[in-house]
């Protein structure tokens, strides 16, 4: 009985130390005046090493309360009781989770809080990089665990800034004057919305402010010659700014009564 209450004070023990390191290490950034995501990154980190620790000296502790682990013998046999114990929980999964975690976190691939696509297949924002594991946030509000060895590419969409990237397509019966003046009145307005989020130069002025790209083909799939219109802005308003300049073009296409292309087939009939 006596085991049985010690080892559910060292459980106890195990988790107010994680919820501790918590508390100590909010403290500590909020304080700090780093990055608001170095920060985030570097916190979870920390307490993804502190779960292991705590799990670990939990079970060794535990195991030595039921004369499972000598720790007091020498020092010789309490190093290799730890390495026999973590050889036995770790696989090459594991082994290969934690390096590639490193690998990601010294490369700065990506931090807490980076929208991010994982292996062109997973998409969300960044909630926590472990040593084992990163989760990601999706559009639906679901939380992704992905192992850290399953991640072979990773793209990145927040990083300093990003250059927003608008086709459209024209019928080769409209005037492209018409269009390219029509898209530049697009561009103005952008330029004028996101003033402030575009991207400075050391002059502080826009260095890449919405501007109309040109005619980038004229036989894509021979439905109508493609416009393109590209600024650069800082990331977090890249999907703003994308999805706004597709609505002003739609609605100053309207007013100008340029017609979007689309396909279309001619049946012959015998």
């Amino acid at each position: 009985m006596l085991r049985l209450i010690k080892s559910i004070f060292i459980i106890v023990i195990s988790f107010l130390s994680i919820r501790f390191i918590k508390y100590i290490t909010k403290k500590v950034f909020d304080v700090t005046k780093f990055d608001i995501q170095y920060e985030k990154t570097i916190r979870s980190i920390i307490v993804s090493v502190s779960y292991y620790l705590a799990f670990f000296s939990a079970i060794i502790l535990i195991l030595r309360e039921y004369g499972m682990l000598d720790l007091s013998k020498s020092t010789m046999l309490t190093g290799a009781g730890i390495i026999g114990l973590v050889a036995g929980f770790g696989t090459q999964s594991l082994i290969k989770d934690i390096l590639n975690g490193f690998f990601i976190l010294f490369e700065k691939q990506m931090r807490v809080g980076d929208f991010v696509v994982i292996n062109e297949m997973f998409r969300g924002t960044v909630e926590e990089i472990g040593l084992r594991s990163t989760s990601i946030r999706d559009w639906s509000l679901r939380r992704i665990h992905i192992p850290n060895s399953e991640i072979k590419s990773i793209v990145n969409y927040n990083r300093k800034r990003m250059r927003v990237i608008v086709h459209v397509y024209v019928s080769y019966e409209t005037d492209p004057h018409l269009v390219i003046d029509t898209l530049k009145e697009v561009c103005d307005a952008l330029n004028e919305k996101y003033s402030e989020f575009l991207c400075k130069n050391i002059m502080n002025e826009p260095a890449n402010p919405f501007d109309v790209y040109g005619i980038t083909d004229i036989d894509e799939k021979n439905i109508g010659a493609k416009y393109t219109i590209t600024g650069v802005v800082e990331p977090f308003k890249y999907w703003s700014a994308l999805k706004d300049a597709r609505l002003e073009i739609l609605v100053k296409f309207r007013e100008k009564g340029i017609k979007i292309a689309y396909p279309r087939r001619i049946n012959m009939n015998d």
